[in-house]
C-alpha cells in the first residue's frame, strides 16, 4: 500500500520510497520520513492534493504524487 491510498486518521509504518529524486529523499529524510517511522494522514485538500500528513510530532503537506512513491504498512 502507499501513502496516499491511507484514509483520515489512519496510520501506518514506513516501509520504503519508490524511484524518488535523491534530494527529495534527502528533506522526507531530513523531515523524519525513516523506515518504520509512524505517520498519519491528518486531512486531505478539497481538490485532493497535497495531503497533510503527521509525521515525527510535525504535520507536513505532501503532494499526492510523492505519496504514492512511498510504501506503507496500515497499523492496526
Amino acid at each position: 500500500m502507499v501513502l496516499s491510498e491511507l484514509k483520515v486518521g489512519q496510520s501506518a509504518s514506513i516501509i520504503h520510497f519508490n524511484s524518488i529524486e535523491p534530494v527529495m529523499r534527502k528533506k522526507l529524510l531530513n523531515l523524519g520520513f525513516l523506515p518504520k517511522a509512524k505517520v498519519e494522514l491528518m486531512r486531505v485538500a478539497p481538490l485532493g492534493d497535497p495531503l497533510s500528513i503527521r509525521c515525527a510530532n510535525s504535520s507536513i503537506a505532501l503532494r499526492k504524487s510523492v505519496a504514492n512513491k512511498i510504501n506503507v504498512e496500515c497499523l492496526r
